[in-house]
């Protein structure tokens, strides 16, 4: 249903797979591979610890770990604290 009412309205649809994206850090800049997962890190539902000890929401770091696969491109902390669009078109 998401992918359908994007098209309708022209948004572009990635589909793209999450493996290893809620056990890897994005604040420690880790690749979303299974060499680097740690799901000891997601200390529950809702909170990630990286290993420096920085606490981030843990949907949002699996969230920005999924982006990180798509648009592999050079990722850094800041994007975490100041988001910014990525335009595809």
């Amino acid at each position: 249903m998401i992918q359908y009412k994007a098209i309708e309205k022209g948004i572009a649809v990635i589909l793209t797979e999450e493996s290893y994206t809620s056990g890897t850090s994005f604040i420690d800049n880790e690749e979303p591979v299974k060499s680097n997962y740690n799901k000891a890190r997601r200390v529950h539902r809702g909170l990630f610890v990286a290993e420096n000890k920085v606490e981030i929401n843990a949907d949002l770091n699996g969230a920005y770990q999924i982006i990180k696969k798509v648009f592999p491109i050079k990722w850094d902390r800041g994007c975490a604290l100041h988001p910014f669009v990525v335009n595809i078109a």
